[in-house]
């Protein structure tokens, strides 16, 4: 079924990650576990309208860190080195994860990382996990803009992908998304595909059809 597209698109957390922010901070037994809970309450919890404009680009790290240092109190140097630890250090799912994409490009089908994600990601995790060297391209949205389903239903079109999809010659029904999440059947609507992806052995299955 997959080997039909031309371009499969992955989302990141919750489909090839489950790895967080701050997670090595949730460990009880951690010298810093409570500045990591007070940190994660704080901006998970008690102020995720800051989430989407971190994630558009309307906002920096800095920005963020910054609001979460002032509010807290925490030292915005270990906020901002404890993140960098965890954005460096992410894991995905599966270990077989790797090959299976590898044999899917050897198909000459392009695996591109689509993702929800701030500035962190092309910075620390997509170095240190050497990403660039298993996917084929990433759409990161801090730096289009846009999220993956903030559509314009009035002029059909998904901004997310457009100008990707344009720049390599390709339709919606050429492509399909793997992500844990779905929308309201407007993408279905517009002929692209998404798989949804609800555990890592999902992911795998996939990758083997």
């Amino acid at each position: 079924m997959l080997h039909s597209h031309k371009t499969i698109f992955f989302d990141w957390n919750k489909t090839l990650s489950h790895s967080q922010f701050w997670e090595h901070l949730e460990d009880p037994d951690h010298p810093n576990s409570r500045e990591g809970a007070v940190i994660s309450n704080f901006l998970f919890n008690e102020n995720r309208e800051l989430l989407n404009p971190w994630m558009r680009g309307e906002m920096s790290t800095d920005d963020v860190l910054i609001k979460i240092s002032e509010k807290t109190g925490i030292s915005f140097q270990f906020i901002r080195q404890e993140l960098e630890h965890s954005c460096r250090n992410m894991r995905l799912v599966a270990d077989e994860i790797v090959d299976l994409i590898q044999k899917v490009r050897s198909a000459g089908i392009q695996c591109v990382i689509a993702t929800d994600n701030m500035d962190t990601f092309r910075t620390y995790t997509i170095p240190h996990m050497r990403l660039d060297d298993i996917f084929d391209d990433f759409l990161i949205s801090c730096e289009l803009g846009v999220l993956k389903f903030d559509i314009d239903k009035g002029h059909k079109r998904i901004p997310f992908f457009d100008t990707y999809l344009s720049e390599h010659n390709l339709n919606y029904s050429d492509v399909v998304l793997l992500d844990d999440c779905t929308d309201d059947g407007f993408y279905h609507a517009m002929g692209f595909q998404i798989v949804q992806i609800r555990q890592p052995a999902d992911l795998i299955a996939c990758l083997l059809q």
